[in-house]
């Protein structure tokens, strides 16, 4: 099984200045919605594969996942229209943290509700939808603690292994700091809190699980099909 993992384009959190400019679940930016034209173009036209690949297997992606979040199902959207893919929303593909606001007068953080079913359902058609997202949203509850994204990092490694020896190429829209912590667990790098694996918005990286006990890395965050000005480094996660 092919898994290439992409980060969501620039979003507004993404270009803050401040973290008083901060949002629970932010747009893409004008760069963002650049950035996803020229992945979806790339994606469709199978350059992510390698030229064998493209001229044996011409479907160049046969599931794409996203997560929840508005900049993510953003990004997903114009890759599902050049791949002719549905998108599927994967809850626990998030970014670590989860969604909440700052609250600046107490000094601690408030948990988001996120986009809920009836809105997701008018912004994205056709997206396929978990029944946990309901007319109450998805999140609705406080920031995520660490131990609580460590679980479900893995539980997400292990459902991809159990898929390991699938024919199939898999696109997953989901978040900077997720794309390093489970890159981290997946290859067991210790200690993982001084390990980062650092991905440009809208970046793809292919891993390849070939058996449960082999796992490839084939790239890590490439983003040649942009132009210079949309080559934007951004160290920090929207966490």
């Amino acid at each position: 099984m092919e898994l290439f993992l992409i980060r969501h384009a620039e979003s507004t959190n993404n270009a803050r200045k401040n973290d008083a400019e901060r949002v629970a679940d932010p747009e893409l930016t004008q760069n963002g919605l650049l950035q996803i034209e020229y992945l979806a173009l790339f994606l469709k036209k199978g350059l992510h594969l390698t030229r064998l690949e493209r001229e044996t297997n011409h479907k160049v992606l046969d599931q794409l996942y996203c997560s929840a979040t508005l900049r993510a199902l953003q990004t997903a959207f114009p890759i599902g229209l050049s791949t002719g893919l549905k998108p599927e929303v994967w809850l626990d593909i998030h970014e670590v943290g989860g969604l909440y606001d700052h609250n600046s007068v107490e000094m601690n953080k408030i948990g988001f509700s996120g986009l809920n079913r009836v809105e997701i359902n008018k912004r994205f058609p056709g997206y396929i939808l978990p029944p946990d997202i309901t007319d109450r949203g998805w999140w609705n509850k406080e920031k995520e603690k660490q131990l609580a994204s460590h679980k479900r990092v893995q539980r997400v490694i292990q459902i991809l292994v159990e898929r390991a020896e699938e024919k199939a190429r898999i696109g997953m829209v989901t978040h900077g700091a997720f794309m390093s912590l489970f890159l981290s667990k997946l290859f067991k790098l210790l200690p993982i809190k001084n390990t980062t694996f650092q991905h440009y918005n809208s970046s793809i990286s292919r891993i390849t699980f070939e058996k449960k006990d082999l796992i490839i890395i084939q790239y890590l965050n490439s983003f040649e099909y942009f132009p210079e000005n949309l080559r934007i480094p951004r160290p920090g996660f929207d966490i």
